[in-house]
């Protein structure tokens, strides 16, 4: 296994670290910002720091950066409006778990639409990773409610994502240009919905949304986002999937160091469960998604 890879593998690792712990920021957030104001904000926070960081060379855009960015900010927008009304109506938990089982859906539609072919062995980890989100967080346990149904629009979205990033960022990218793009349309695509679904008079101005803001839009989005990409020059699209089954394992610990919840047995057995998967995610699957 080669240095990029290893470094690929911690920044899927870093970026699923960062998404796991702001659930519950998030939660408690759109007490105070609706879901459509509170995306416009973070994006646009993210927009602006894309900007700053390109500074002369956004005029450098490709229309292939355009195009794929397009489409790509069209799924993170749907995806993180189906998260977010989601975490309205159900626990920080169950979303960060019903947010992961996009671990078996990418490989599922690179079947159904014959985009790539998916070994055995492959189909093995994932299930595996599937497995130990079951138990890490125990969705079922108190029933589905319609946070819950809205939350697997979100991990159909991000699913789609991650295939569709896979493809442009094969067509040679440049990954700041490619996520500046991205963020951009995300921003537009809720700043037009909050205008027609929502009222700004409603916003309440609290430490913990400005907080939730910085931290999404600096660390979440511009950090995070940034590091899966370049991570997916290097990753196949069922790989990088693979490791976002971390995410909600992060969202657990933290919730246990920070917010004071009760993992129990069963949550840690599910944690290592996921852990060994994605460790055997490095020996199964192939190195490089040009493979």
């Amino acid at each position: 296994m080669n240095k990029k890879v290893i470094l690929a593998q911690l920044g899927m690792v870093v970026t699923t670290m960062i998404w796991g712990i702001t659930f519950v920021m998030v939660k408690e957030a759109l007490n105070d910002a609706p879901p459509f104001i509170f995306a416009t904000l973070r994006f646009g926070l993210a927009f602006i720091m894309g900007l700053l960081y390109l500074n002369y060379k956004i005029k450098d855009i490709s229309s292939n950066e355009i195009i794929g960015g397009i489409i790509c900010g069209f799924l993170l927008f749907c995806g993180y409006g189906f998260q977010n009304f989601g975490l309205m109506l159900t626990t920080p938990s169950k979303s960060a778990f019903i947010t992961s089982v996009s671990v078996i859906f990418v490989p599922i539609i690179l079947v159904l639409f014959k985009l790539q072919k998916v070994a055995n062995k492959i189909w093995f980890v994932v299930l595996l990773a599937t497995l130990g989100l079951y138990i890490l967080l125990n969705p079922m346990g108190g029933g589905i409610n319609l946070g819950d149904i809205l939350t697997f629009g979100c991990a159909l979205s991000f699913a789609f994502h991650v295939i569709y990033q896979d493809i442009y960022v094969n067509q040679n990218v440049d990954v700041t240009r490619f996520f500046t793009v991205q963020v951009f349309f995300v921003f537009l695509f809720s700043l037009l919905s909050s205008f027609i679904f929502e009222d700004y008079s409603s916003i309440i101005i609290s430490q913990r949304l400005i907080v939730a803001i910085s931290v999404t839009g600096a660390l979440a989005t511009f950090i995070a986002i940034i590091l899966m990409i370049w991570a997916q020059t290097i990753l196949s699209a069922t790989k990088t999937a693979i490791f976002l089954s971390l995410e909600p394992v992060f969202a657990a610990l933290f919730s246990v160091f920070f917010a004071g919840e009760i993992l129990g047995i069963y949550g840690w057995i599910g944690g290592l469960i996921i852990v060994l998967s994605v460790m055997s995610s490095s020996f199964v699957l192939p190195e490089s998604n040009k493979n």
